[in-house]
């Protein structure tokens, strides 16, 4: 292959990454338009989620938990200066709402944080701002492997030769059973929109037979 060649493999390359979370983004924008009962992007396209993983106790986890539980995850690395605390702060605000609410506080509801910097992201550091902060966050740190199979899964774009730790930072809603009901993919998020859907599939999945 000649050096053109590869400049052109490598600038193809990096378009088709770039258009992954603007489709995502115009997919919810056009579906809340078209559909106002669904806001998130339906993610049952996707086969589901099952990894394992380990604690901030340096203890091996396996997903999806062994209690049913209808869990939030995002992949991400705490020094990140963009998407990430605004991730973070979504989820916050996520739990507070259903802490206050009569029926959800009821629920078996998680949020877990994966990491994509394990070697800046330590138990440590992950038990204090993430673990800590409520009985319902936890963080996850994946063997390498594990984390790029998951990235391809997700389309994250998760790269470890990226000096700035390049991803998409979607935020995934898990089924008890690993099935992705919900993929919210734009930078800005109603929490109110969020949580009526995950009502809707909680509500639903008890009146399905």
């Amino acid at each position: 292959m000649t050096r053109k060649q590869v400049f052109s493999a490598i600038i193809i390359s990096l378009i088709a990454f770039s258009l992954v979370p603007l489709l995502m983004w115009s997919n919810q924008w056009f579906t809340s338009k078209q559909n106002p009962q669904q806001y998130g992007i339906d993610g049952s396209f996707l086969s589901p989620l099952h990894f394992e993983w380990q604690d901030t106790q340096l203890n091996s986890q396996r997903f999806p938990f062994n209690e049913p539980t209808y869990t939030y995850v995002f992949a991400g690395f705490l020094s990140c200066s963009e998407i990430c605390p605004i991730r973070i702060k979504q989820l916050h605000q996520l739990e507070a709402v259903i802490a206050d609410d009569e029926q959800l506080s009821q629920q078996s509801i998680a949020f877990l944080f994966i990491t994509i910097d394990p070697d800046n992201d330590t138990p440590q550091v992950r038990q204090q701002v993430i673990d800590a902060q409520s009985p319902r966050f936890f963080s996850a740190a994946l063997a390498e492997s594990a984390l790029f199979k998951l990235s391809s899964h997700l389309s994250e774009n998760i790269s470890s030769f990226s000096t700035t730790n390049n991803h998409v930072g979607k935020l995934f809603l898990i089924k008890p059973n690993g099935e992705i009901g919900r993929i919210y993919s734009a930078k800005k998020l109603s929490t109110d929109k969020m949580l009526a859907e995950l009502k809707q599939l909680i509500y639903s999945s008890k009146e399905s037979p």
